[in-house]
């Protein structure tokens, strides 16, 4: 499991709260992946109903970025989907998500040794 925090703020602008990704294997590799997201508030309660996305990148440029379409789970505050890496190498995870109560979460998450089949 991978985990990352966002930092609480009075600022609306900043994350409030924190991402969890679990990959559906590990390592991974090329091709279609797996992926579950739980996000959490601030106080640690389960994000329900909240706008997601996760863009997967490459850490070197000039890579076009891959999407996970991400649906809510019947478990509060879990999302699942697939998200296709299209290269061996390093990649990183971007979690964007956005609940209905205005809580806020960006989270950068290191996928690290994505293999060649």
């Amino acid at each position: 499991m991978i985990a990352t925090t966002g930092c609480e703020s009075q600022q609306s602008t900043e994350p409030t709260g924190s991402a969890e990704v679990q990959l559906g294997s590990t390592p991974p590799s090329v091709g279609p992946c797996d992926l579950t997201v739980t996000l959490l508030d601030a106080s640690g309660s389960p994000l329900k109903g909240a706008d997601l996305t996760v863009e997967g990148n490459m850490n070197h440029a000039g890579m076009k970025p891959s999407f996970a379409e991400m649906s809510e789970t019947d478990e509060p505050g879990v999302y699942s989907g697939t998200i296709d890496f299209t290269m061996g190498g390093d990649w990183f995870l971007l979690i964007n998500a956005t609940g209905p109560d205005g809580v806020s979460i960006e989270s950068k998450i290191d996928v690290l040794g994505v293999e060649t089949n």
